[in-house]
This record gives C-alpha cells, sequence and structure tokens, in this order.
C-alpha cells in the first residue's frame, strides 16, 4: 500500500511541475508554441504513415496499409507546411458556430422576454458576447490561436498551484496523523 502512495505522491509531483512549466512556455510563446505542436503533429502523422508502409513491406501486402500509410504521409507533410492555415481554417469554422449559437441564443433571449422569463437581460447580454466573439474569431484568427493557447497556458499554471496547495495540505494532514497513530 505505501508503495502505491509514494507512486501517487511522485506522479503528482511530476504532474504539478510539468503542468506548470508547460503553462508557462505557453504563456511566454504561444506563437513558438503553436509551431511546435503543429510540427509535432505533421511529423507523428507522417512517421505513421512510413511505419504502415514499413508494415507492407515486412509483414503483409496489405492495400489498406498502403493506402493509409500515403495518406497519413500526405496529411502529416500538409500539417507541417501549412499548419498555420489548417489553424485558421479550424478556427474560422469554429467562429461559425459560436456565431451562429450566439444569435440562436438572442433569439431565444427575446423569446424569453415575451414570455416574462426575469432573466432574459442576462441572457441577452451573455448572446450578445458570444456572438461578438464568434465574429471576433472569424475575423481574426492568428490572434484568437495565440489568446487560446494563453488561457490554456494560465490555466495550467492554475492547475498546478491548486494541485500545489492541495500536495502540502494532504502531505501535512497525513504527518499530522502518521503523529497520532505513533502516540496511540
Amino acid at each position: 500500500m505505501k508503495e502505491i502512495l509514494v507512486k501517487i505522491k511522485n506522479l503528482s509531483i511530476i504532474t504539478i511541475i510539468a503542468s506548470f512549466v508547460i503553462g508557462i512556455v505557453l504563456l511566454a510563446w504561444p506563437d513558438k508554441s503553436i509551431t511546435v505542436v503543429s510540427i509535432l503533429t505533421g511529423a507523428t502523422t507522417i512517421l505513421l504513415g512510413v511505419t504502415a508502409w514499413i508494415s507492407y513491406f515486412a509483414k503483409e501486402k496489405s492495400i489498406v496499409l498502403a493506402v493509409a500509410g500515403t495518406v497519413c504521409i500526405i496529411v502529416g507533410l500538409i500539417i507541417c507546411i501549412k499548419y498555420q492555415s489548417i489553424i485558421a481554417i479550424l478556427l474560422f469554422i469554429f467562429g461559425v458556430f459560436i456565431t451562429i449559437s450566439g444569435a440562436v441564443d438572442l433569439i431565444t433571449s427575446f423569446y424569453s422576454k415575451s414570455s416574462g422569463i426575469v432573466s432574459w437581460g442576462v441572457s441577452t447580454f451573455l448572446s450578445i458576447a458570444v456572438l461578438i466573439l464568434g465574429v471576433v474569431i472569424m475575423i481574426n484568427p492568428f490572434s484568437t490561436s495565440v489568446a487560446l493557447v494563453r488561457l490554456v497556458g494560465a490555466g495550467l499554471v492554475g492547475y498546478a498551484i491548486v494541485a500545489l496547495v492541495t500536495f502540502i495540505q494532504i502531505k501535512k494532514e497525513a504527518k499530522e496523523i502518521q503523529e497520532e497513530l505513533k502516540n496511540i
């Protein structure tokens, strides 16, 4: 049991440190982080394609392996070369969905007003905010991607701080329990 608790403690420490470091990196260098993650994703996809082709030649001559390998290599190259365009397209599509959601919520808030629901004003305000966010994402996807990366970085740093405080509190409680058990 003690070995399991030590492993959990070590994993917690590693998770806290990794979350904090990754969070700081994302906050400090969001553009470079996007580039690195995109290129690593593309390289991994290419590696999957190469592995499929190796399996094709080494083990079985399956057309599925050849097609999958070829598709992975092509997709991986596209990701590595055109990752900024891919991110812009994905964020634009995300912006369209956010804008549509905001518009639907705005219409719903007007129906809420006519139905006598008291919170229609808050709903209207939030719907307009979501609508504006969607338009901003569609107009400026690159700045949006940097802001999202920074938000994730801030979230990881926040998580690391909360996890560290929790870890310290649990460690303190464990010592107190251990001392009480010794006195029994």
